[in-house]
């Protein structure tokens, strides 16, 4: 007699063996705890890490944690279950539909639109909120800079294409507005920008929306926000799903630019997280994983071959502290794990100067590599006469006779002080700053004081965008050696003076 598999036992439940049983059938779960938004769940034994379970009138749950004799889960939604309540799994992860136009939109991170707008389409891709970075042998060299539009980044803190830039400021020192004036100088290049507002007021979210739309950048910027009104699991996972959305266009090819705005106050609702779960705490009472949090996150972000189409994201996080805070855990960890920094002051912008960066503080590590060699010769020589004229003005307060090439320094280099500066909602070609900047060494300035240079910048950038010489000498400038590049200016000083009167 052929030995053969065991009958399948019966089932003692009549009529559970017909079709339509088996389709209604569920995989259910009894909660048996919970702590505000955090359920522990008993049952569920096919759950995964972020799978999706329901209550009984639909509110969501993520599941976060799976332990030998329970399943841990964060409540998306508002509704708060009770022991004995019971939730279904649905067997995937979050959905959302990629694939669909959500340019010039502003939605939370499980796809709710918060611009009074259409819904999205339900389904889509799942979302990989814990995917692998790539490795190494995705990535290409970073060799591309990212051009701001802002003098001051583009000439002395050079980002590169798929560069992970770390943004260190304090509050009311102007990061809304420089990161604005980033997204507006990429029209027409073809990039996507992603903006994740990460613990945000709705009223900041609104706003930056409303100044998107108005100055024309919304057909190509996806706003990703999870407020300060949303409960902490929505803002805990408001990052992962921003990169997911960054990642689906870096595979289709395309120039991404994300700015999650900020890792701060996300470190704040995980440590939240963290202790109301009853994880044992670590330095400062973060969770002891806080480090792989964020780091598993940034590494997501480069500059990648033909695995992912010749894609890139450009990752600018975002930490905003006070000033006496920079070296505690949360910042020096997001240091660590970025391509450098720049450093926001709320007492420069006070001053009335933007970008209140401090250049001085902040830090490229591959960005000067993505420079042309003519702009990098010229950040060379603007870095030296700025650290020369700071160290000349202290030497003249204590009333010592200064010579006329002294003097000479200390006026220039308060003319490239100024011209580093700009208005806001203006971007400069970096042809145009190369040339603006490397007229401080044809001698232009020295018959000219910093009122006059002040008053008169727009003028000159305007002269050097718009005049026919100028214009054709920009086609060819980054390909010009800086002395070629000043000796041409030196020849053809008639028109700017003239343009400026």
């Amino acid at each position: 007699m052929p030995i053969g598999l065991p009958d399948k036992p019966k089932s003692t439940v009549p009529g559970s063996d017909t079709p339509e049983f088996t389709k209604t059938r569920k995989e259910v779960g009894f909660v048996v705890s919970t702590q505000d938004y955090i359920v522990n769940i008993q049952g569920l034994p096919t759950a995964k890490m972020y799978d999706i379970v329901t209550t009984k009138s639909g509110a969501r749950a993520l599941v976060s944690a799976l332990i030998r004799d329970k399943v841990e889960a964060l409540m998306l939604d508002s509704e708060r279950p009770k022991p004995g309540d019971y939730l279904e799994l649905t067997g995937e992860g979050l959905r959302l539909p990629l694939s669909y136009n959500m340019f010039g939109r502003t939605i939370t991170p499980l796809g709710t639109p918060l611009d009074d707008r259409a819904v999205l389409p339900r389904g889509g891709d799942i979302l990989d909120l814990d995917i692998v970075a790539p490795g190494i042998d995705a990535r290409e060299v970073v060799n591309e800079q990212f051009y701001t539009g802002i003098t001051m980044i583009d000439t002395l803190i050079p980002v590169g294409v798929g560069q992970r830039e770390l943004v260190l400021c304090e509050p009311r020192s102007g990061k809304e507005q420089f990161f604005l004036d980033v997204i507006l100088s990429q029209k027409g290049k073809g990039k996507v920008c992603i903006y994740a507002a990460v613990g945000r007021s709705t009223v900041e979210v609104r706003r930056f929306a409303e100044e998107v739309e108005k100055y024309g950048a919304k057909d190509f910027t996806i706003i990703v926000a999870a407020t300060s009104e949303e409960s902490a699991p929505m803002i805990i996972i408001a990052p992962s799903v921003a990169l997911a959305i960054a990642e689906y266009h870096r595979s289709q090819g395309k120039q991404v630019l994300l700015i999650v705005d900020d890792l701060a106050t996300h470190s704040k609702y995980a440590r939240e997280f963290s202790l109301l779960a009853g994880r044992v705490p670590g330095r400062e009472s973060y969770p002891a994983d806080i480090f792989y949090q964020h780091s598993s996150l940034v590494e997501r972000a480069g500059r990648f071959n033909d695995h992912f189409a010749g894609g890139s994201i450009t990752l600018l996080p975002v930490i905003e502290t006070n000033i006496e805070n920079f070296t505690s855990l949360i910042p020096t960890n997001v240091m660590s794990q970025t391509d450098g920094h720049i450093l926001f002051s709320a007492s420069l912008r006070a001053q009335g100067k933007y970008p209140a960066i401090e250049a001085d503080r902040s830090v490229t590590r591959v960005g000067r590599q993505t420079q042309k060699f003519i702009h990098k010769v010229l950040s060379d020589k603007i870095r030296l006469l700025l650290a020369e004229y700071h160290e000349l003005e202290r030497y003249g307060r204590f009333g010592s006779e200064l010579s006329q090439e002294t003097q000479q320094k200390i006026k220039r280099g308060k003319v490239a002080e100024e011209l580093l500066q700009q208005q806001p909602l203006t971007s400069i070609a970096p042809e145009v700053q190369i040339m603006m900047l490397a007229l401080v060494y044809t001698g232009f300035f020295d018959s000219r004081d910093v009122e006059w240079t002040r008053a008169n910048k727009d003028k000159l950038i305007k002269i050097l965008s718009e005049q026919d010489h100028f214009r054709q000498l920009a086609g060819g400038v980054m390909k010009m050696k800086l002395d070629e590049l000043i000796e041409q200016l030196k020849s053809n000083l008639k028109p700017v003076e003239e343009g400026s009167k």
